[in-house]
């Protein structure tokens, strides 16, 4: 498995597939296989990659991209309906008309492709269907709307004419008889051939009863209705237009038949077709996403290593410009061994590390990533332990559960992928937890997967091999300067506006940013207070921030 629910969840994968919007049904066939390409699988994926970079220019056009969303919108599920007509079913006015439908979609879709040059893969291929649309609209109306045309057979087309010649004698038999009936009665029939005649009309009920033309219906208490009865060549003509109507509808079903057996021969290229439409779909939707997020295309390399400048991790990025806030861009390069990023909290650790691991799960899926450039050596899967690990189902405290993740990461550790662990051990006493954390570093440092760790535990970085990763945070700012603003500002607002989240490379000799204790200062805990825990620091030498 490359990643578990649990990963996902963590780096936010879903919100980036949630935001990957495909429009057609084959699309999302496409979208729920989207596998990832790992270590041996370079060639493939740069082949993908650079299939997107060639889509990517006509999604930068407002009025082209708004012209394939129109028309792969509008496209329907036709798997069942062909499958159907490949085992010999007989298709329906609606499902011959989505077929017809979609063979003009397709040209619609193919003349706008070539139309603006753009280029042709063979999973993309689309090919036209000429001689099934002209079946489908035999008389060249280009219409979508489906009906079963007179050109369809020699037959029909008498029928119809035979059909109609016999409603119009019909019609004119029931005009004739109506007018018969209102001259010798002085009546007005409603347009339904019906009259209603009021009980106290006793005289004129007396002439209906035995009036040839007319025949009672039903009565209430006031009125008693009646229709016009039809005369021995009426009924006649009405059975005869039913012969015809039932002949008419025979040979409809024996040319929708033919249809049906026409559109299950072509069943390969409808299908074939399909999934092109479906890999075109998914291709577009990447390309959607790499220009609404101003993403780039990831490099991909053989030596096992993830280089990130810049980097953006997307979701964070807009709920922080919800609250007017901007998303610090962070900058890793990291190989084969462990690197540890220290630095308060409220610094950003768990950030970077979400980023790293959501840009190279993009990547590995075939899509760009929101940074200025990446380079990336392809893992094998992507380990990752942030947030709360407790279980309430099997009963885990957060560091049981927590454990029980990394000790999931150690089993695979012998393999190239990455790992991203959050906090080790924070939830254990701190004693106890900077020795766990110390010799999972010390473990995994001469192992051939990348793993990136934050800690609160400074000296966990100390060991030769492992890179040292410092967030800048507020070690830069000067806090005597802005004395006036933390006295009266809001803590939080000032935290946000001078926090600097990039990262910094760090060795042994560099002194440990003080950044819990500013944060302090600046959320108003008191001055005496603070002073003690600058000199416990002081005294103890043991750097934990």
């Amino acid at each position: 498995m490359f990643m578990d629910q649990t990963t996902r969840d963590a780096l936010d994968f879903q919100y980036i597939l949630n935001k990957l919007e495909v429009l057609t049904p084959y699309g999302t066939m496409f979208k729920s296989r989207m596998k990832p390409y790992t270590r041996g699988q370079e060639k493939l994926l740069e082949n993908q990659l650079n299939i997107l970079q060639s889509h990517i220019p006509f999604i930068r056009d407002n009025q082209l991209r708004r012209k394939f969303n129109n028309i792969l919108g509008h496209m329907k599920d036709l798997r069942l309906s062909t499958k159907r007509a490949m085992d010999g079913f007989i298709l329906t006015d609606v499902e011959l008309f989505e077929i017809k439908s979609f063979l003009f979609l397709i040209r619609e879709l193919v003349e706008l492709m070539e139309e603006n040059r753009m280029p042709q893969f063979p999973e993309t291929r689309i090919d036209l269907l000429p001689r099934l649309e002209n079946l489908l609209d035999p008389e060249d109306t280009k219409i979508s709307t489906f009906y079963i045309y007179d050109a369809y057979s020699e037959e029909l087309r008498a029928l119809r004419e035979q059909k109609r010649e016999k409603d119009r004698e019909l019609k004119l038999m029931k005009k004739r008889l109506k007018e018969q009936v209102g001259e010798d009665l002085n009546l007005d029939l409603r347009p339904d051939g019906s009259v209603v005649i009021t009980k106290d009309r006793t005289e004129l009920l007396e002439t209906l009863k035995s009036y040839p033309y007319l025949t009672y219906v039903s009565e209430t208490y006031l009125n008693i209705r009646f229709v016009i009865k039809p005369t021995e060549e009426m009924t006649l003509a009405e059975r005869e237009l039913l012969i015809l109507r039932d002949r008419e509808e025979r040979e409809e079903m024996k040319i929708r038949e033919s249809l049906s057996h026409e559109v299950g021969k072509r069943r390969r290229e409808l299908f074939r077709n399909m999934l092109a439409i479906g890999k075109l779909d998914l291709i577009l939707a990447k390309a959607r996403l790499a220009v609404d997020m101003d993403a780039v295309k990831p490099t991909i390399i053989d030596n096992f290593r993830i280089t990130i400048e810049n980097g953006i991790h997307p979701k964070i990025a807009e709920l922080l410009k919800s609250k007017k806030l901007s998303f610090t861009p962070v900058s890793v390069d990291l190989s084969e061994g462990v690197a540890c990023i220290t630095g308060a909290n409220m610094g950003g650790k768990t950030i970077s590390l979400k980023m790293t691991g959501l840009l190279c799960a993009m990547a590995h899926h075939g899509m760009y990533v929101p940074a200025d450039s990446m380079e990336l050596g392809l893992s094998n899967y992507i380990k990752s332990s942030i947030g709360d690990m407790q279980s309430t189902d099997s009963g885990l405290s957060t560091f049981g559960g927590e454990v029980r993740v990394v000790s999931e990461a150690m089993e695979r550790a012998d393999e190239e992928g990455l790992i991203l662990i959050d906090e080790l051990a924070r939830g254990t006493n701190p004693e106890e937890g900077y020795a766990i954390s110390k010799a999972i570093v010390k473990y995994l440092k001469d192992k051939p997967a990348i793993s990136l760790i934050t800690t609160h535990y400074d000296n966990v970085a100390d060991m030769e091999g492992v890179q040292h990763l410092q967030v800048i945070g507020l070690s830069e700012l000067n806090l005597d300067d802005l004395t006036e603003e933390i006295k009266y500002g809001d803590g939080m607002t000032i935290i946000n506006k001078y926090m600097n989240y990039r990262l910094r490379v760090v060795d042994k000799s560099t002194p440990i940013p003080k950044d819990a204790i500013n944060i302090a200062r600046i959320m108003g805990l008191k001055r005496e207070i603070l002073e003690i825990a600058e000199s416990i620091i002081g005294e103890s030498g043991k750097g934990k921030a």
